[in-house]
């Protein structure tokens, strides 16, 4: 099969792309770097500017599933600058991939995207895919603007599905070596109030989980979570334990979060509790489905 990725230079997109190619896929990539183009044998790179409107739809050729991942880091500036280009990477994209394909022929069947929990309110209650509350903030806005982007493909006869991506656990990117950091050099401790949920998922699994949304044409929205949600000081303590550390200091209170870190301190004050039923229901099975197994994996423990 014939893939588009966008976003495939990243850190999820690498992990992606590195697995379809290695089940026999054909990758077409589209970066805006023109350095980073490469053309092997089942592996295209093309260029795109979502911000000037440009895309090579020669990148299109022979393309039946696009897996949709363009969008700027949430761990950037959050000043009102940089919310609005986390906003506009992930829509103004996305517009640009629309018109791209509505005016050109295409075999396109299928477009996988990228999504987030941030779109769950901050709960210790069940967050379901069909039955949840929405978070008002900037993080919930963001994700409702864009879901609500990618659906509009569905007026073009292709299938959409949207996976809500949790906390994504990797050994060199991402959160899981910013909470190793001070553990390792015994500065680690609880985080807020230590009750807020961690929706996590092996980087592992995430990328299998793309995978057999595209090959198992999965429609409609999907969690992407393991089936344990953690709390803070719970995820904490088992990280620490798998490091030989000992969480000596304090919890840090949430008004001293918020100054270091600003609005950005709900990135680790915040959480929900996510359910994967709907995943599990597909016959999608983990290979990490627990935080143990999946530390002792990521840490070699």
């Amino acid at each position: 099969m014939k893939i588009l990725i966008t976003g495939a230079t990243g850190f999820l997109g690498q992990s992606i792309t590195s697995f379809l190619l290695g089940k026999g896929h054909t990758i077409h990539y589209l970066t805006t770097q023109p350095k980073k183009l490469l053309d092997s044998t089942r592996y295209h790179g093309f260029l795109w500017n979502p911000k000037k409107g440009e895309l090579n739809v020669k990148s299109l050729e022979g393309v039946e599933v696009i897996v949709h991942l363009a969008g700027e880091s949430i761990a950037g500036s959050w000043s009102k600058e940089g919310k609005e280009r986390i906003l506009k990477s992930r829509i103004v994209s996305s517009q640009l991939l629309f018109n791209v394909l509505k005016n050109n022929s295409h075999k396109v069947k299928n477009i996988v995207c990228a999504s987030a929990i941030g779109v769950y309110k901050n709960s210790d209650q069940w967050q379901y895919e069909n039955r949840s509350e929405v978070a008002s903030d900037f993080l919930g806005d963001v994700v409702l603007q864009w879901e609500n982007e990618n659906r509009k493909f569905e007026s073009l006869g292709i299938d959409v599905c949207l996976i809500r991506i949790g906390l994504v656990l990797s050994r060199t990117a991402g959160a899981l070596p910013e909470l190793i950091k001070p553990i390792i050099w015994r500065f680690g401790s609880v985080l807020g109030s230590g009750n807020q949920y961690y929706s996590w998922i092996h980087v592992e699994d995430v990328t299998r989980l793309f995978t057999y949304a595209i090959e198992h044409n999965l429609v409609g929205v999907y969690n992407a979570v393991a089936q344990e949600p953690e709390k803070n000081k719970e995820f904490v303590k088992k990280l620490a334990t798998k490091l030989d550390r000992i969480i000596w200091l304090p919890r840090v209170p949430t008004f001293m979060l918020m100054l270091v870190l600003g609005e950005k301190h709900v990135l680790v004050t915040s959480g929900q509790r996510v359910s994967n039923d709907k995943v599990l229901e597909t016959g999608f099975v983990f290979k990490f489905p627990t935080l143990d197994k999946a530390l002792s994996n990521l840490l070699n423990k």
